[in-house]
């Protein structure tokens, strides 16, 4: 197992170097978001364990008792020293940085078995879904894309999220699934067209789990492709951009100052390079903005709706449930492992419609307005 560096005490400039070069390296795998993570919670844990004041002045053995040791701390709060208690979903972070950077121990040999298979995360309560658009708050948000501009580079960017919106919307697809897609996930079978998602936590597109494209949403998808397509068309003043199946489904508007890399958007490539999912978020704030569904001020209570790209995804289960669709035949729309977790749209809506609340007779209603 993984043993604390010897002659390098707690805080010294030796074991801090140490701990990170050794954190760089893991890290270097990962980018954005996730590598900050990844470098705030393990920079976190190493403090934590070189904290620990064991016996003869040696560190505790990297093992599944010190992992566990760490895990029921956080879920206490008891490894911080603070009295607030972190939340379930920041707990799970923690731990899950700390489950990859065991696996990639592993991998590197540093260790013979990865000690957090038997740590396990805090269950996360669920409770009602977010908010989702209604059909004629969906038809405003398609309505803040332009479609009638004539610029290539301008039509180009409106017409590739035009189609990832309707996209979204009609198969409840995340994010990040709309950033992995690529031409060749697009296949056909039993007469419809389909799309092969590239989920969280896998490695490739799943065969197993497709999502189906209705002729209207193929319109606009269409639209944009045939677009994009001519970026690929020889012309005197630029080689032949060849296509390849791994290409993009989406990609970034091509043109200089429409790439921040042009090392890893070999002109071969340029405007086929994959958008990430900040950045296709990013964009669906922006409407949501431009058609005022953002922090809608619910007109009853006042208060503000919890409207975000995700909620996107929420429609597409909402409105399929509302149109008449089978309850396990949404959750293979939405891939949801459990459907229990599918079925929180429907109790979501049915604790609504038929409340309790509403066999209670009004019995305020022939009562005079001034007591006598």
């Amino acid at each position: 197992m993984l043993q604390w560096p010897d002659n390098a005490p707690v805080g010294s400039e030796q074991c801090t170097e140490l701990i990170r070069q050794l954190i760089d390296t893991f890290c270097t795998q990962y980018h954005g978001p996730t590598q900050r993570l990844y470098r705030k919670s393990l920079t976190y844990f190493f403090t934590w364990w070189g904290s620990l004041d064991e016996d003869g002045g040696r560190q505790e053995a990297f093992t599944v008792q010190l992992l566990r040791r760490y895990a029921d701390g956080l879920k206490s709060r008891e490894c911080t020293g603070q009295q607030k208690v972190l939340e379930p979903r920041t707990v799970n972070a923690y731990l899950a940085a700390l489950r990859a950077f065991c696996r990639w121990l592993q991998e590197t040999g540093r260790i013979q078995t990865n000690p957090m298979k038997e740590i396990r995360g805090v269950r996360v309560r669920k409770g009602f879904v977010r908010d989702s658009l209604t059909e004629g708050e969906v038809a405003e948000l398609l309505t803040t894309f332009d479609r009638s501009v004539t610029d290539p580079l301008a039509r180009e960017r409106v017409l590739r999220d035009y189609a990832m919106t309707v996209l979204w919307v009609a198969t409840g697809l995340r994010s990040i699934e709309l950033a992995r897609a690529q031409r060749r996930h697009l296949t056909s079978k039993e007469g419809a067209v389909l799309l092969l998602v590239h989920g969280k936590g896998r490695d490739m597109a799943d065969t197993d789990a497709p999502v189906v494209l209705e002729p209207w949403v193929l319109v606009s998808l269409n639209d944009y492709l045939d677009h994009h397509e001519q970026c690929h068309l020889a012309r005197a003043d630029r080689p032949i951009r060849e296509r390849r199946p791994d290409h993009p489904l989406f990609a970034w508007l091509r043109g200089p100052g429409h790439v921040y890399s042009k090392k890893r958007n070999m002109p071969l490539l340029r405007g086929c390079r994959g958008l990430s999912a900040r950045s296709i978020q990013k964009m669906m704030l922006e409407h949501l903005k431009a058609a005022k569904l953002y922090r809608l001020i619910d007109e009853q209570t006042g208060n503000i709706r919890p409207i975000s790209p995700h909620s996107l995804r929420h429609t597409a289960a909402s409105l399929a449930l509302e149109n008449g669709a089978e309850l396990h035949h949404v959750q293979q729309m939405l891939r949801h492992a459990d459907i229990q977790t599918t079925e929180l749209y429907v109790h979501h809506k049915d604790r609504i419609t038929n409340a309790a609340e509403r066999k209670i007779p009004n019995f305020t209603a022939h009562l005079p307005h001034k007591n006598k």
